[in-house]
């Protein structure tokens, strides 16, 4: 490629020396991340680092503007481009090889057809530079990234998470004052952070002998008193320490105006070149000199005078052989904001006649943004609509989306030909994850008086479509009910298939399975007769998800395993969709293993064609996560979170799939109440399942470490937020929530004393009575699945548990019964650890009467729960043991006994007997070995259970 210009670096040997280590030696490979504040010295040490790559070819690309206002992969498309003008042959080599790079390279982009897959692409990329690093060493350089958009970010992550192929080393930029908490590029961060193979790099400030060089190195001497000022005021920022010292040569600027600062330097050009200067700041930080030619309007003889100037006082720079750049951006942000807004303005309208005249020098996305700046909305609409198409061709459906909510907002609620465009923008907000922005933006739409009636139909069935897959509670039976009534004779065929789909679905989602049959065979018929090959494939999702319902689940499998070995075109949210209802039949069913390789499968799928960030993609893998839990096979689950977090998902597709991991992390005892609830506590209103699993797992955590205050706390807001999330008056997962709960009250119910006795109970009575409430007499919830009812008898027996504790009423042979009750449905689940904690409580009770059979229920919880490497699990399993029937007590230690159970210390009970305290001790020492039990609490638990406080 063209020579980078080199900007003397100063300082900064320990940094070169890090990041070329990193990178590896010729024909190795490496991936360095390089961060700093604006002007800190990051462009100059990569251009150290270039200037010593020796053989490497070096790949440049940038990330330019603002998030969300380019096309996807633009840093990547530059790389293509830059290399295709250079060797033509070489790239057509590669393109050949690997055809998903045919939209990163413009020659060819423009006669693609249909949309790109973009896992092709990615894979693309990564196999290209695979090729090239064996053709010979290779340094990729992407600067800028916090100006990256999403497909860029993922795209990143997949090459830093596999690590460069060989002979490849990746470097990329950004600058970290720019990256706020909700910056898009914060998440990546975070993910990046975690990665092994990544080595960061942080610039700090230089120190005051480097910016001493800086400012000395220029020719024209300062005073030294200036040299103090200017080293003390640039604060370590190497560009802010050399337009300080220009500043104070030539006497123009105050230095304490950092806008004025910066404009110093551009005041030093003659009129002709501040006049391109200003052209080439409102073009943009990147600037084409053909572009460039067409909007400044004056003779070339003159341009070129007036860019050498630019170029000689360190305003612009050569970008390659297409024009310039900016030696800075904050140098081009202080040019656009110095400019009268009628000034401004024309030079906008003039960038985008000279794009409309000739459309290759720049995108569809400049053009919306010149257009929009000159105040012409019909023309940055059309352009913004455009931009959005070609995102969505790209496989960028994030970026997609923010072009046509660009154009939906340019075009106003009075217009009447945004129904399409609303369609589209839905389409992609559903394909990038956010299917809560598809259903705001279909009732924004809605809520205007400008949709016909078959406009309005299509409306009401993408809400339909879209807050099925939220949690947002939606009457989609009324919802497609009204919809139905609007389409007449005339009606288009795909509109009303869609419809009886979803018709179907709601009748399905609220117990109707036969009249949801009929509207789905009614719909399939129209389908298979007007060849909708996408809505055969919805609709025989929904018709093998009724004949699982109906109790045929085997019809159920056979079906979907039709639907996913005959489809032939590229995979879309309606394959994704019957894929993970084959997974979730097989799930419900027991087949576990069937199960986690059909979840993986259709993520694996997801992520191939682009798909990765939407709901089918994201909760397979959530799912997978799951299940492998829940079958006990805890490695996999964590390996697979693992690897979500470091695969460029949004943040929070990504805490869907870490809260599914929460139950492992929990039990093994690697995750604290805290951090369980900080990862997870924002993302509770987008998915109710992260507040089940993360908040259960933490409230779980709480109450084993003894902190039950805290853990009822946590379960109240957790219950309180599910209900008021799904908009009911109970949800089922509150029985599971309420056994764990009562559980732990159990627990602390054995050595409290009598007064926190009370209050203990009384919750564990609330808890109850909420949790017999969910499949009560007045329950509108459908009847409980197999692992409803284990943790529902879970539940009833923890309850009893705690009133034995308490020293209620309760039959022991009632309890022991109970616990049977759930070990019992907890093997027929086959959920290893849930059964282990089950045998634990019934070892308990077992124990409590002295019965040798609690040895050998512990044995099989210990040897479950060690493989499962539930470390706390086997610590409180080996205080369990069975103590002797006879306890021998003598009459002292009853005495001793009875006063433990008016909760008095040593020295009390030492006191009330007229004995020493020491005496008392070993009279107490000696009732806890007699009973068996750990603890004076537990001691008081099993005397009150035995009778042995009686009179």
């Amino acid at each position: 490629m063209p020579p980078r210009p080199v900007i003397e670096l100063v300082g900064r040997d320990d940094e070169v020396e890090r990041v070329t280590a990193a990178l590896g030696q010729v024909g190795e490979g490496g991936a360095v991340l390089v961060g700093g504040d604006a002007g800190i010295g990051k462009t100059a040490l990569v251009g150290r680092v270039v200037a010593r790559a020796g053989d490497r070819r070096i790949l440049l690309g940038h990330c330019v503007g603002e998030v969300g206002t380019s096309l996807p992969y633009l840093p990547f498309v530059e790389v293509f481009a830059g290399l295709d003008a250079r060797e033509r042959d070489l790239v057509d080599d590669l393109v050949e090889a690997h055809p998903g790079l045919v939209p990163l390279v413009p020659r060819l982009a423009a006669g693609a057809r249909g949309d790109a897959v973009r896992a092709d692409l990615v894979e693309a990329v990564h196999g290209a530079l695979a090729d090239l690093g064996r053709r010979g060493p290779v340094l990729l350089v992407v600067e800028d990234v916090h100006w990256a958009d999403e497909s860029t970010r993922e795209l990143l992550t997949l090459l830093f998470t596999r690590g460069g192929p060989d002979g490849v080393g990746l470097l990329a930029t950004y600058r970290s004052d720019d990256v706020h908490r909700r910056h898009p590029l914060a998440g990546a961060l975070a993910v990046w952070s975690r990665l092994p193979g990544l080595v960061r790099v942080d610039l700090g400030p230089l120190a005051d002998a480097d910016v001493r060089r800086i400012v000395r190195r220029d020719g024209a001497a300062l005073a030294p008193r200036v040299v103090d000022d200017v080293v003390h005021r640039a604060e370590g920022n190497a560009f802010f320490a050399e337009e300080l010292a220009a500043a104070a040569r030539s006497g123009s600027g105050d230095p304490g105006d950092l806008t004025r600062l910066l404009l110093a330097r551009v005041d030093l050009l003659d009129d002709a070149a501040q006049g391109v200067v200003r052209v080439a700041a409102v073009i943009g930080r990147r600037v084409p000199h053909a572009l460039l030619e067409r909007v400044a309007g004056v003779e070339p003889a003159v341009l070129r005078a007036a860019l050498r100037s630019a170029v000689e006082h360190h305003v612009l720079e050569p970008w390659g052989d297409r024009g310039y750049e900016f030696r800075h951006a904050l140098l081009a942000e202080a040019v656009t904001d110095d400019l009268l807004p009628h000034e401004r303005l024309q030079l906008h309208r003039a960038s985008a006649d000279a794009l409309l005249d000739d459309p290759s020098l720049g995108t569809e996305a400049d053009l919306a943004r010149h257009a929009l700046a000159s105040g012409d909305r019909d023309l940055a609409l059309t352009a913004a609509v455009r931009a959005g198409d070609s995102a969505r061709r790209m496989g960028g459906p994030a970026e997609a989306l923010a072009h046509y909510e660009t154009a939906l907002g340019l075009l106003g609620p009075d217009l009447t030909d945004g129904h399409d465009l609303t369609l589209r923008a839905a389409g992609a907000a559903n394909a990038s994850g956010r299917p809560m922005r598809a259903v705001a933006l279909l009732r924004a739409r809605l809520a205007t008086d400008v949709p016909t009636p078959h406009e309005r139909a299509a409306l009401l069935s993408g809400i339909a479509f879209a807050s099925r897959m939220t949690e947002e509670r939606v009457d989609r039976l009324a919802l497609t009910a009204e919809a139905l009534d609007l389409l007449d004779d005339d009606a288009p065929v795909p509109l009303r298939v869609g419809l009886l789909a979803r018709r179907a679905e709601a009748l399905m989602d609220t117990g109707s399975t036969a009249e949801a049959l009929e509207v789905a065979d009614e719909a399939m018929a129209l389908a298979v007769e007007h060849d909708l090959t996408v809505d055969r494939t919805d609709l025989a999702s929904i018709l093998a998800r009724l004949s699982e319902v109906a109790g045929d689940p085997m019809e159920s499998i056979r079906r979907l395993e039709g639907i996913v070995a005959e489809w032939r075109d590229v995979p879309d949210l309606a394959l994704l969709r019957a894929m993970h209802v084959l997974a979730g039949v097989h799930y419900r069913q027991g087949e576990y293993d069937a199960a986690l390789a059909g979840y993986e499968r259709t993520h694996a799928e997801a992520r191939r064609v682009g798909l990765g960030s939407s709901v089918f993609g994201v909760d397979a893998r959530a799912l997978a996560v799951t299940t492998a839990y829940e079958m006990g096979d805890w490695d996999t689950a964590l390996r697979l979170a693992e690897d979500s977090a470091s695969s460029g998902l949004p943040s929070s597709a990504v805490a869907s799939i870490e809260a599914a991991a929460a139950f492992v992390r929990a039990a093994r005892g690697i995750a604290t109440a805290d951090e369980l609830l900080s990862a997870s506590r924002p993302w509770w209103g987008d998915d109710g399942r992260i507040a089940v699993q993360a908040g259960s797992a933490a409230f779980d955590v709480l109450g084993r470490e003894g902190d039950v205050d805290r853990m009822l706390e946590v379960h109240d807001d957790l219950v309180s937020f599910l209900r008021g999330l799904w908009g009911v008056g109970r949800v089922a997962a509150e029985v599971r929530l309420g056994a764990v709960a009562v559980g732990h009250l159990g627990t602390a119910l054995r050595g409290a004393s009598a007064a926190r006795r009370a209050d203990l109970l009384a919750h564990a009575d609330r808890i109850h009575v909420d949790v017999a409430a969910i499949w009560g007499p007045e329950a509108v919830l459908p009847p409980p699945s197999l692992e409803g009812r284990a943790w529902l008898a879970r539940a009833e027996a923890e309850w009893l548990r705690a009133r034995w504790a308490a020293g209620a009423d309760v039959a022991h042979a009632e309890l022991v019964t109970a616990w049977r009750d759930v070990v019992a449905l907890f093997e027929e689940r086959v959920e290893p650890y849930e059964l282990a904690r089950s045998r634990w409580r019934l070892a308990e009770v077992l124990a409590a009467a002295g019965e040798r059979e609690a040895t050998t229920v512990v044995d099989l919880a210990r040897a479950a729960a060690a493989a499962l490497g539930a470390r706390p699990l086997v610590a409180a399993l080996d205080h369990v043991v069975a103590r002797p029937s006879s306890t021998g007590l003598t009459a002292r230690e009853a005495e001793v006994l009875a006063l433990l159970a008016e909760g008095r210390s040593n020295g009390e009970i030492g006191r009330a007997l007229f004995i020493s305290t020491k005496t008392a001790s070993v009279h107490v020492s000696n009732i806890l070995a007699k009973l068996g039990v750990a603890s004076r609490g537990e001691a008081v638990a099993v005397a009150r259970t035995d009778g042995l406080l009686d009179g």
